[in-house]
């Protein structure tokens, strides 16, 4: 046996901590002296107080672990911290994504100098398209995932992907999530599976397309951009149809992180229009 000591050292759990979880009967000593009320452990022990330690980290209080430490199984402990691990995993994905996108607002307000665009937009008329689409309320970090997923499936059916698209339908919901439309312009009808539709994306009567290079690892001010555009030109925002980006494929050869061309198209009503 070990004393309460040695089994803080082989544990790395605090004699104090230790004391406490025996003071509440979580993990009694396995031998207490009556004498000097020394305190010894045993090797076995080291399982117990993992598993205490486990649904510590689980998210359970001291006062919850005591009576299912007996019911819970090796197997359903692991279970169990696999999926806590695979949250903790994302959260800190999400994480990263919001860093990047802070130092991203942070260049762009720094950039933010009215320099004239690439490319002069221009008003015109979009007609209907078809597309293999799917609608999602995600976080805004999940686009690009939905973006290969929508490539994959379009390529699954034997059709090389054409300009992907992303309709904004909502950029205000709660927890920082959008509700985005993502999918891949489609020359024929292809196959739904239940996940991606195929659909005519509507018609867009009066837009605003701009036409610019977009940098993925960066900040694109190609929206800020055709929004002054926009005011100086004696249009106003209409409020439908959706606003929508059609991001083109690489070129051959091209690095897929380089600069891609890309269009933002926001439909517009002349200033003094009774209608949207």
């Amino acid at each position: 046996m070990f004393k309460i000591s040695d089994f803080s050292k082989l544990s790395r759990v605090s004699v104090k901590t230790l004391r406490y979880y025996d003071q509440i009967g979580l993990l009694r000593p396995a031998h207490t002296d009556g004498d000097s009320g020394y305190r010894y452990y045993t090797a076995d022990q080291l399982y117990r107080l993992h598993r205490i330690l486990a649904f510590k980290d689980l998210g359970f209080t001291l006062e919850q672990i005591g009576p299912i430490l007996e019911e819970v199984s090796c197997e359903e402990i692991n279970g169990m911290l696999r999926l806590k691990q695979a949250e903790l995993q994302q959260k800190v994905l999400e994480e990263q994504a919001r860093l990047a996108r802070i130092e991203a607002r942070v260049q762009q307000i720094r950039l933010e100098e009215g320099k004239a665009p690439v490319s002069e937009p221009v008003v015109k008329r979009i007609d209907a398209e078809l597309a293999a689409t799917l609608r999602a309320q995600v976080p805004r970090s999940h686009l690009g995932q939905l973006a290969a997923e929508a490539q994959r499936h379009v390529q699954g059916q034997g059709m090389a992907p054409g300009p992907l698209v992303v309709q904004w339908h909502d950029c205000g919901l709660p927890d920082g999530r959008v509700d985005i439309e993502v999918g891949v312009l489609l020359g024929r009808p292809i196959r739904d599976d239940g996940r991606f539709r195929v659909t005519r994306l509507p018609e867009m009567p009066l837009v605003a397309s701009f036409l610019h290079r977009c940098d993925p690892r960066g900040v694109c001010r190609a929206s800020s951009q055709l929004a002054q555009w926009i005011e100086r030109n004696g249009y106003r925002i209409a409020d439908e149809p959706p606003q929508r980006e059609l991001f083109y494929p690489a070129a051959e050869g091209e690095d897929p992180g380089a600069l891609r061309h890309a269009e933002l198209l926001i439909p517009v009503v002349p200033n003094g229009s009774k209608t949207d």
